[in-house]
């Protein structure tokens, strides 16, 4: 372990920024896709016969379905990765602040 660590704000800014533009490309891409998938969902693909009823009654229905378990919990993993480069950047932000109070209230 070391002493000290040590960040380059304007990298570590450069890295949030690009963090956040790809997370929000993620998010849109993830949205399109489900939409897509309800959509589909949405037009019983399995047909309106029996077996398309019990697999639907399996999939899509009932207290806690499969697809639906799956979808939300992959758009909360994909809004959760959307966000990380805004909490980099609060928290890149806020060291540098401290930083900067800290060189004022102790000048060399």
């Amino acid at each position: 372990m070391t002493d000290s660590t040590a960040v380059n704000p304007t990298q570590a800014l450069n890295g949030a920024a690009q963090m956040s533009s790809a997370g929000d490309a993620m998010l849109k891409r993830w949205r399109a896709l489900r939409a897509r998938i309800d959509h589909l969902n949405a037009s019983q693909p399995w047909g309106n016969d029996e077996p398309g009823r019990n697999f639907n009654k399996n999939y899509l229905e009932g207290d806690n379905p499969p697809c639906t378990s799956v979808l939300e919990g992959g758009e909360s993993m994909v809004i959760a990765v959307s966000k990380l480069g805004e909490q980099i950047r609060e928290g890149v932000q806020g060291v540098v602040d401290v930083d900067d109070l800290t060189a004022q209230w102790f000048k060399k």
